[in-house]
Parts: C-alpha cells; structure tokens; sequence
C-alpha cells in the first residue's frame, strides 16, 4: 500500500515525538546568583534533564516564560513581570511532552549583582566611566560607578514580559530604590532602574563612601527585606578630601601652548595620613591636557588626569608640592576640579 506524502511527513513527526524523552526539572535559579529565590521579571535558570526540543513552552503557574537559550540540560528564561509572588509550578513542555510540575517559591525581591566569572559570586562588574573595575584598576573611595542587578521588582513605567528595555525616554525607574553598602559603608545613590538594550537587567549607578575602606570588599545589595552578599569589588585608595586643603598656585605661561602650575596639599587633620597618595583632576578644561601626570600612588579608576605624590614631615605638618605641567593650544583658561586621593 503506497503512502502519501502527508501520510510519509505524519510518520517522521511520529518517529521524532518517539525520540523525544519527558522534560524533567530538578532546579530554578536566579540567573545572576544561582540561588533558588526568583522574583517578577528577573531572569532565571532551569536546570534538569530533556529540557529541549520543538515547540518548547516553560510556563510559570500558567504563564509563558521568555526563552532566551536552551539545550538539554539548561533553559535560560525570563520570570513573567505578571506572576504574584507566593507558591510557583514550572512546567516545561516541548514535542508533546510535558514536565511533572517544579514547585518553588516566587518572592516580591530577588536582587544580585552579575559577577564578572558569571558564577554568581567573587568579584563583581562595575564601571566607573567607561573604565570597567579590576583588580588592576581598582576602584577608590568617593567614585562614582554603575553596576547592573537582577530582581530589584517592578518599574514605572511598566514594562511588558519578553521586551528588550528601549533606549531613553522614558527612564524605567524601579518602584523601589534599593540600597547599597560596599565595606560596610553605605553608597550614594543616583539611578536604580531597567538598562537599556537589554533585557530585565537593573542598572545601577552610585557613588562609594569616602571612607570606603581600601581592599576586596563586600558589596550588598538589599531591597525591602531581600539582600544579596554575593559579590566583592577592589578598592584602591580612600579619598581625603575633607583631611587635606588644596592650594593653587598662579598658571605660569613659559612658552607658546605650555603652562605651569604649583600645587601644594596640606594635612590640615592633625593626624598622620599615609604618604603617599594622588591629586586627581576632575573636569578639565577640554582643550588641556596633563603632560606630567601619572605615578603608582592612586590611579584614578575612570582615566581622569592625576599625579601621585609623597607628603613630607609628620602630623599636621605633612605638605606635599606639585607642578603640574600641561599643554593648551587654545586659550589658556584651564580649570579643574580637585580630588585627593591616599592609601
């Protein structure tokens, strides 16, 4: 008996739903922390066996989850925004066969901060202008940093399961602003809110305490009663502001385009600081440029200009004297800012 070639296609679905084996789930995760506590929004993992295959579905309490990777053993999804929090059922389907139900818990806050080994812990992801933070380039007390977080809740305005945050306006602000310490020391901070580009990813950004002690410390990251320790960040040197006075000397003009400049930093703290130490220069004037700058001592962490220096005497007596050497091919009004940096 011949068959027709509807009939002959019927037969190698069959022969391939035959192949398929039943999705099992043995694990959900927080795709940035590997922990089981998920939340609305947040991008997850689902761990088991025979999790891929046509027309795969992964449902949450009955609503579809965004797929954005699969393969056997992993399916990387977004938690629907829609889901409540309390008891949640996973379901994976795909090829007509369905997984026994994964129960799990689904919070109201799930927040993590990604880490840069993509493990979930050890040293974080941060920047600090377009400067990422390393341990060769360690980030210093009182700078300014953007980071990226998981499962900080809902935004205003709202935005739809599955969508790629686009680019400003709107700002997709979190409901509520988490906070964040790193050493113990409570950040400033600025922007807690979707990044855009990307999906159900938190940007954060902040500034770091001036007292944030120097070392791998741990940063938390905590939101309503929810709190994650997971993640370090490299801090190079304290910032002495408020230990320091800063004296500008008149800008020397000795030949077309040059410029000289004395500075002189004074410990006005009456305590001994450490020696040694940078002056960095915030905002300077576009035209100019630092020829002399650099040194071991501090390194700014976002490229701005410095030039490190070693105090002499004791106490309050500690003076450090700088010339600043630059180059400007335009008017001559060079202008900066001061920060004062110190190991």
């Amino acid at each position: 008996m011949k068959k027709t070639f509807c009939s002959l296609l019927l037969s190698a679905a069959s022969i391939v739903s035959a192949l398929a084996q039943t999705p099992a789930i043995t694990a959900v995760e927080n795709g940035f922390s590997f922990k089981s506590t998920i939340s609305p929004g947040v991008l997850a993992s689902v761990f088991g066996s025979n999790l891929s295959g046509s027309n795969l579905q992964v449902t949450l309490n009955g609503l579809s989850c965004p797929v954005t990777f699969s393969s056997a053993s992993q399916l990387n999804i977004q938690v629907p925004w829609e889901v409540a929090a309390g008891s949640g059922q996973f379901v994976v389907t795909h090829d007509s066969l369905t997984s026994a139900p994964f129960t799990t818990t689904v919070s109201k806050y799930s927040p993590a901060l990604v880490s840069s080994s993509g493990a979930g812990s050890g040293e974080g992801i941060f920047y600090s202008g377009s400067h990422q933070i390393t341990t060769t380039n360690p980030a210093n007390a009182g700078d300014v940093l953007v980071t990226y977080a998981v499962g900080l809740g809902a935004t205003t305005p709202a935005i739809a399961t599955g969508e790629i945050t686009p680019n400003p306006p709107p700002l997709y602000t979190t409901l509520v602003n988490p906070s964040i310490t790193v050493g113990k020391k409570a950040a400033t901070l600025l922007f807690s809110g979707l990044a855009p580009l990307v999906l159900a990813t938190d940007q954060i950004n902040l500034t770091l305490s001036p007292s944030t002690p120097v070392g791998a410390e741990t940063v938390t990251l905590k939101i309503g009663s929810a709190a994650s320790s997971l993640i370090t960040i490299p801090i190079g040197c304290q910032q002495i502001d408020t230990s320091v006075s800063v004296a500008l000397g008149p800008l020397n003009n000795p030949s077309a385009g040059k410029y000289t400049q004395k500075v002189t930093i004074t410990n006005t703290s009456g305590k001994q600081l450490p020696a040694k130490g940078s002056l960095v220069l915030t905002s300077l004037t576009s035209s100019a440029q630092l020829t002399n700058g650099g040194g071991a001592s501090c390194p700014s962490s976002d490229g701005s200009p410095y030039r490190s220096f070693t105090f002499t005497g004791t106490g309050s007596a500690q003076t450090a004297t700088l010339t600043l050497d630059f180059s400007d091919s335009s008017t001559g009004n060079i202008t900066y800012g001061q920060r004062v940096l110190d190991k």
